[in-house]
């Protein structure tokens, strides 16, 4: 009996920690591509749009707006200088009208 006892809170201590660091280290990946996206992205605004098709590849949609913007999109992005993390990766780029890139976004979906 003592040793059932032992063996089930050895197991569920060895649950709990393994949760734990499951969570710290998808934390951890999260933190590290947000640190590569900052980055990125920080460098993009004023420079032309060819130039982010240059970094990311060809967007994969492109929104066509009233005012002469567009709005470039990439999804599911797996460049090399970017971590691996959960979610879906998605970055935005508004696009003046005389092609130079006005404001930059991204986010993690899911």
């Amino acid at each position: 009996m003592l040793w059932e006892v032992l063996l089930l809170v050895l197991s569920v201590t060895a649950l709990c920690c393994y949760s734990i660091g499951q969570e710290l280290l998808v934390n951890w990946r999260n933190q590290r591509r947000a640190l590569a996206m900052s980055s990125e992205l920080s460098q993009l605004p004023g420079k032309m749009a060819w130039e982010a098709e240059k970094v990311f590849g060809p967007p994969t949609e492109i929104v066509e707006g009233t005012s002469g913007r567009r709005l470039y999109i990439w999804k599911a992005l797996s460049l090399p200088r970017i971590p691996k993390a959960d979610g879906l990766l998605v970055v935005t780029l508004t696009i003046n009208p005389e092609g130079s890139i006005a404001e930059t976004h991204w986010q993690q979906r899911g």
